[in-house]
Formats: structure tokens, C-alpha cells, sequence
């Protein structure tokens, strides 16, 4: 009987390279999950330790109050503002324009026209899930399977 533990991965299977690289996987995953809430932690706390020293100790918070600091939320808050008017502004006057709410439907005699495909197997294509289509050298299309 051979042995369950195969001590050279070179001799192991595709289907034990995948079970054992799925497991690694898993295993991975479970770690990061149980050790979420030491790290979380650990940058709660770094994150504290800056805003403490920088903040109340090196009385950071003085530089909020200056001219300067009510500058760069103007500056900022006019960026939010020009952003949101601009998106806006698209939406409202390119409504019917944008290609995401373009609906082109092309007639069965349009596609036989230019792809050459007979109409009664177009019909029959658009009610399939997946359509299979195969070119020849010139790219013009050869044959086509829907399932």
C-alpha cells in the first residue's frame, strides 16, 4: 500500500497539486481571519500613539486655527463642489448621448447583410446562453453553435 504523505511534490498528481495548494489557500485565509483583531489592534494603536504625540503633545492642533488652514478647506470644498456640478452637468444635458444607455437592435436582414449568416439562424442564436462562432482565414465566419 502506498504510502498518503508524499514526500516529493514533483511525483504528486494534478489533482493532489490542486487539493494541496487549496488547503494552503484555506489555511491562509483561516489565519488572517483569527489574526484580524490582533492587527486591527496593533494599527488602532499606532494610529493613537501618532495622533497623541503629534496632536496633544507637540500641540499640533494650534496650526488648524491659523488663516491658512481655513484656505485649504475652501480650496478643497470648491474641488468637491466643481466635481459634483460637473457630474451633474453630464448627467443632465447627455442623457440620450451616452453609449451606456444606447440601445442599438439590428434587424436579422442587417447581420445576414454584413456577417452572411442565414436569418433563420440568427433567430435562433438570440435565444441562446452561449453562441460558439468559428472564422475562417479571411475572418468571415464559418460556422456557428449556440447551446
Amino acid at each position: 500500500m502506498d504510502s498518503l504523505i508524499i514526500d516529493r511534490p514533483s511525483r504528486q498528481s494534478l489533482a493532489q497539486k490542486y487539493v494541496d495548494n487549496s488547503l494552503k489557500v484555506i489555511m491562509l485565509l483561516g489565519w488572517l481571519y483569527l489574526c484580524l483583531p490582533a492587527i486591527t489592534f496593533g494599527v488602532w494603536y499606532i494610529a493613537y500613539t501618532f495622533f497623541n504625540q503629534h496632536i496633544i503633545l507637540l500641540e499640533g492642533y494650534k496650526e488648524y486655527k491659523s488663516i491658512t488652514s481655513v484656505w485649504y478647506l475652501v480650496i478643497i470644498a470648491n474641488m468637491v463642489v466643481l466635481v459634483l456640478a460637473w457630474s451633474k452637468g453630464n448627467q443632465l444635458f447627455h442623457k440620450e448621448e451616452s453609449a451606456t444607455h444606447a440601445d442599438v437592435s439590428l434587424t436579422d436582414r442587417e447581420i445576414n447583410d454584413y456577417y452572411g449568416v442565414p436569418e433563420t439562424d440568427i433567430h435562433h442564436l438570440r435565444s441562446m446562453k452561449n453562441v460558439t462562432v468559428s472564422f475562417d482565414a479571411n475572418g468571415a465566419i464559418v460556422k456557428t453553435e449556440g447551446t
